[in-house]
């Protein structure tokens, strides 16, 4: 499995490519759709369907127009259907610099929970991790050793929880239980900054002490 990082747009979401002999899953697509275009048409890779770690507004600014154009599934968990379509509970209408957005309804829209096996051939283990937004979850491919984590870990870090659905204490036990269990050497590949180690994490993160 080969993933690539995509950070050119407006909010430093880190859009990932998930690759595997050319057929692709694409996680949190950001603001910039014509850069994750040129991306797909320069690897030919053949898109599957685009998975949201969360439905927070930056994370899918672009599949209005990249869901529709590849023809391809959103998936997301259940407790983010809501947020799709509602610009307060997204935070897309809290920041008037930004129009709210709301999920085009041609999208077509399927869920995944902590009981999916696979994603389009891609075999990944969810887990459910609500603090940071209520639909939280991270994407774990046991084989290769990575996991997704969106806003629920970075990097020296954990996501804020001042949005909807929002909580402190619920973030950091999810993180403790779901998260930092993982093999050490398990690669981290957070929603925006760089990626890390979940032996780094459990040895420098203040936040889960």
């Amino acid at each position: 499995m080969i993933v690539k990082t995509f950070t050119a747009n407006q909010l430093h979401v880190n859009t990932y490519f998930v690759i595997e002999e050319g057929k692709c899953l694409i996680i949190d697509p950001g603001s910039n759709a014509d850069g994750i275009l040129e991306v797909i048409a320069k690897d030919n890779l053949k898109v599957l369907g685009i998975v949201l770690t969360h439905a927070h507004f930056d994370h899918f600014i672009a599949c209005n127009e990249l869901n529709r154009k590849l023809d391809v599934p959103l998936y997301v968990h259940p407790n983010g259907l809501e947020l799709l379509y509602d610009p307060m509970k997204n935070v897309s209408g809290k920041f008037r610099i930004y129009q709210p957005l709301i999920l085009h309804p041609d999208v077509m829209v399927s869920t995944i929970n902590e009981n999916t096996t696979e994603i389009e051939g891609f075999k990944v283990k969810i887990f459910h991790v609500p603090g940071h937004s209520p639909d939280g979850i991270c994407l774990y491919f046991e084989k290769e050793g990575v996991v997704f984590t969106g806003d629920a870990l970075f990097k020296l870090s954990i996501g804020r929880t001042d949005f909807y659905g929002g909580n402190q204490q619920e973030l950091i036990k999810n993180i403790k239980e779901k998260l930092l269990t993982l093999p050490k050497n398990t690669i981290v590949y957070p929603g925006h900054g760089p990626a890390t180690t979940i032996e780094y994490e459990l040895a420098y993160n203040i936040y889960i002490k």
